[in-house]
């Protein structure tokens, strides 16, 4: 994301599931997929997926945010990086 620029829910959906697209290798995503709890990701890409978050949308993921729900759909994490944005 340009900085200075805070993401629309479409923009940071588009982001997310072209990451986890390459991330799974898989040709296309549905929105609402578990990944981690299906195994098509493991604990090594659920680290990955963390540092992609905070590095592309500058936000600092919590302990507290740090649950399965949070990161094993593309809408988990839209859901979790859209209330980040929505608190800065």
């Amino acid at each position: 994301m340009p900085s200075g620029h805070t993401a629309t829910h479409d923009e940071v959906t588009t982001e997310i599931r072209q990451y986890l697209t390459r991330l799974t290798g898989l040709p296309s995503l549905a929105d609402d997929r578990p990944l981690i709890s299906e195994r098509v990701l493991d604990s090594i890409a659920a680290v990955q997926i963390v540092d992609f978050v905070e590095r592309t949308f500058r936000i600092e993921v919590a302990d507290e945010d740090l649950e399965l729900a949070n990161f094993d759909t593309v809408n988990g994490l839209v859901g979790l990086v859209t209330r980040h944005l929505e608190q800065a």
